[in-house]
C-alpha cells in the first residue's frame, strides 16, 4: 500500500457539508520545496497542558530572512499547525511565502476544550518572543516579524499582534508563557475573514465562555476584542473577507476597518466577490498573492 503524502490531503466530500472529521490516515510529509525547516520547536511548555510547538520554515540561502506567523483556524476548536483549509493543498501557500523570501511559522495553540481565551492568546505571543529568541539560530531577522491567520485564527493573531505591538503592555492578554523578556511587537497584520468585535456575538461568547455570568462574559467579549486595542501606531492591517461568507459575518470586517479609521490606524479592506468561507468560490492563488505583496511590502 502507497501512504498518502500531506500534498494529497483532501476534504472528504468536495462540495456540500462534511462528516465530521475524526482522524487522518497514515501520511508521509515532504519537506516544504525551498526551505530548511524545523518540525516540532517546543515554544512552551506549561504545566498541565500538552508541550505548544510550531514549525518554522526559512527561505534557503538567506541570512535573515523576515518571518510570516501564520495561525490556522477550526472555529478555536480544531485545527492543526501543518495544514491549511483542506481545499487549498497542503504547503502550497507556505512554499509561495517562501518564494517571495519570507519564512514562514506556523504554531499550533490551545484549543476550547483545553483553556479559554485568552489562554490561546498568551500562546501566540509566546510564539512571537520564541522567534525572537533563537532568530540568530533560526536565521530570522527580530524586527521584521508579520502575522496572518485564517477564521478563529485571524481573530487570535489580530488580537495578539495589536495588544502586543502597543504602547502599554496587558499582561492578562498577553500572558507570560514560554520565553521571557522578549519583544511581542508586530510590523503586519493580515486578518482573513475572521471576528474582530465580539460584543455583537452573543452565540460566539457563549461558546468561548460556558460557563462566565452574562456580565463577565460581555467584559471578556470587550477585553478579546481586536476593536479594542486600536491605536494610531498599530500595526498596518490587510483585512479580506468574502462577501457570500456564511460562517463569519462580513460585518466583522467592516467593523475593523471602521474602528481602525476612526483610531487613525493604516487598514486596507478587500471584500472578495462571491466567496464563501476560506474564499470557495474564488480562485485562492490571487487572494494568496494579495496578502503576500501587502506583507512584503511591510517587511523587506
Amino acid at each position: 500500500m502507497i501512504l498518502m503524502d500531506l500534498r494529497d490531503l483532501r476534504p472528504p466530500v468536495e462540495d456540500g457539508p462534511w462528516p465530521p472529521i475524526t482522524h487522518f490516515p497514515p501520511m508521509t510529509q515532504r519537506p516544504v520545496d525551498g526551505a530548511q525547516s524545523w518540525s516540532g520547536l517546543s515554544y512552551a511548555l506549561i504545566d498541565g497542558y500538552r508541550p505548544l510547538v510550531m514549525d518554522v520554515h526559512v527561505p534557503l540561502g538567506v541570512a535573515h530572512a523576515p518571518v510570516v506567523l501564520w495561525v490556522h483556524g477550526g472555529g478555536w476548536a480544531t485545527g492543526d499547525r501543518r495544514h491549511t483549509p483542506l481545499q487549498w493543498g497542503q504547503q502550497r501557500m507556505f512554499e509561495r511565502l517562501l518564494g517571495a523570501g519570507l519564512a514562514v511559522a506556523t504554531p499550533d495553540y490551545r484549543l476550547t476544550a483545553e483553556a479559554a481565551l485568552p489562554a490561546p492568546v498568551h500562546d501566540l505571543t509566546a510564539a512571537v518572543r520564541y522567534l525572537r529568541h533563537y532568530a540568530t539560530q533560526l536565521r530570522l531577522d527580530t524586527d521584521r516579524i508579520g502575522v496572518w491567520g485564517d477564521s478563529a485564527g485571524a481573530h487570535l493573531v489580530t488580537l495578539a499582534g495589536l495588544a502586543g505591538s502597543a504602547g502599554i503592555r496587558d499582561p492578562w492578554l498577553l500572558g507570560e508563557a514560554g520565553v521571557a523578556g522578549e519583544r511581542t511587537d508586530v510590523r503586519a497584520i493580515v486578518y482573513w475573514y475572521g471576528a474582530s468585535d465580539l460584543t455583537v456575538l452573543p452565540d460566539l461568547q457563549a461558546l468561548l465562555w460556558p460557563d462566565a455570568d452574562p456580565d463577565h462574559r460581555a467584559e471578556l467579549a470587550r477585553r478579546c476584542s481586536p476593536v479594542t486595542y486600536l491605536r494610531p501606531d498599530s500595526p498596518p492591517l490587510l483585512v479580506m473577507h468574502g462577501d457570500r461568507d456564511t460562517m463569519a459575518p462580513l460585518d466583522q470586517a467592516v467593523r475593523l476597518k471602521q474602528a481602525a479609521d476612526a483610531a487613525g490606524a493604516t487598514c486596507e479592506l478587500v471584500v472578495v466577490p462571491g466567496a464563501e468561507h476560506v474564499f470557495l468560490g474564488a480562485a485562492i492563488e490571487p487572494q494568496w498573492d494579495h496578502a503576500i505583496a501587502f506583507l512584503t511590502s511591510q517587511l523587506t
